[in-house]
């Protein structure tokens, strides 16, 4: 399947890209800068390299990016999620895009939960989609560095949101490719709030209780 990460270059990007590519995808690393893209893709290769793993994987402009794919991963800080989508609206017709997106402000020591008015990122990132992508909030709440620890099985839960049930479906398998993550299905997108209320929590307990590194287990 073809992949972009628009925003390939942080967060949680790294783990997809290569636990994806390890199992064949092509993937599309998406930067406001291409040379930015191209700089980190050919980093993720050669990791990959290192390793005996043959890829396939690109840097580009996001827009290039969204054009070339069949599901979008929206990596990017909150702050600047609505302005890239609108950004590449013209590259997005029937993809399915995926929101692991999470506004959220620091006070003093704490991180807290800040949603936009729509009630949620999912939301407000919904009303700048064309018609016809598919949104589906997924991968809050993964621990970024473990899931670049492309050797290590990640026994947690990934729960999903989303108003298309074949977009879920794609999700759902992609995400389990990645051994021992399971997949929870957890309704409409209206839903997603719920979600990306749990994130600030968990950041909150993984910067308290160093090294360990806390996500989600139902139970």
């Amino acid at each position: 399947m073809r992949i972009s990460l628009l925003g390939g270059t942080g967060d949680i990007a790294e783990g997809l890209v290569l636990r994806w590519s390890k199992v064949g995808h092509e993937i599309f690393i998406g930067s406001r800068s291409e040379e930015k893209a191209k700089g980190i893709a050919a980093q993720y290769i050669e990791k990959l390299a290192e390793r005996g793993i043959k890829c396939n994987i690109h840097g580009m402009p996001n827009a290039d990016a969204a054009t070339a794919s069949e599901v979008v991963i929206i990596s990017i800080p909150a702050e600047y999620a609505v302005a890239t989508v609108e950004y590449v609206r013209d590259s997005l017709t029937d993809q399915i895009v995926v929101t692991p997106v999470v506004p959220m402000v620091k006070k003093g020591k704490a991180f807290y939960y800040t949603p936009p008015s729509q009630g949620s990122a999912a939301l407000e990132i919904k009303e700048v989609l064309p018609e016809g992508v598919r949104l589906v909030s997924a991968y809050h709440n993964l621990p970024a560095k473990e899931l670049s620890e492309i050797d290590l099985e990640l026994d947690y839960d990934v729960v999903i949101c989303g108003d298309d049930d074949e977009a879920k479906g794609v999700v759902k398998k992609l995400t389990e490719e990645m051994p021992n993550l399971r997949v929870l299905d957890a309704g409409p997108l209206d839903a997603s709030s719920m979600i990306e209320a749990l994130t600030p929590l968990i950041v909150n307990l993984n910067v308290r209780h160093k090294p360990q590194h806390f996500s989600v287990k139902f139970v």
